[in-house]
């Protein structure tokens, strides 16, 4: 019961940290609420970029430079 304790004590100071430094601790639970829906679609879309084309490119990268190889070889 303890180790549940403390990781609520470790999310609420992490919560807080955050509510700080994006200064939402000074607005309206609303006013929170769309701020909260804005930062997860930034973060979504960052992440769908990020898997779509530069894990893709890496892949591409890494499937030519073994062709090339394999033509020197």
């Amino acid at each position: 019961m303890e180790f549940l304790k403390k990781i609520q004590q470790f999310i609420s100071h992490w919560y807080v940290r955050y509510l700080l430094a994006t200064e939402l601790y000074m607005v309206d639970t609303w006013e929170k609420v769309v701020m909260h829906i804005v930062f997860g679609i930034i973060f979504t879309l960052f992440w769908y970029f990020n898997y779509s084309i530069i894990i893709s490119g890496i892949a591409q990268l890494r499937s030519s430079t073994a062709h090339d190889v394999e033509q020197i070889l």
